[in-house]
């Protein structure tokens, strides 16, 4: 369950993919054309979300293994 805020910029990036997708996928009932604009927008739209973690995650990868190290058990 996710605690959804009365303001919409504070939503999630969850929530407002939702959104899009389902808008999309509403409107690509209506007409080929418009489906097929439709659906190269949700996967455009799911690619620029995923860029940021993608360029972040090299950077702070070394800090994820440090924190498996200190955490794991020897034994």
């Amino acid at each position: 369950m996710i605690y959804l805020p009365k303001r919409r910029d504070l939503y999630p990036l969850q929530m407002f993919l939702r959104e899009i997708l389902t808008q999309a996928q509403a409107a690509s009932h209506s007409d080929s054309e418009v489906a097929l604009y439709e659906t190269l927008v949700k996967y455009a739209t799911i690619m620029v979300s995923t860029l940021p973690i993608l360029c972040i995650y090299p950077f702070v990868q070394k800090h994820f293994v440090q924190g498996v190290m200190i955490g794991s058990v020897k034994g």
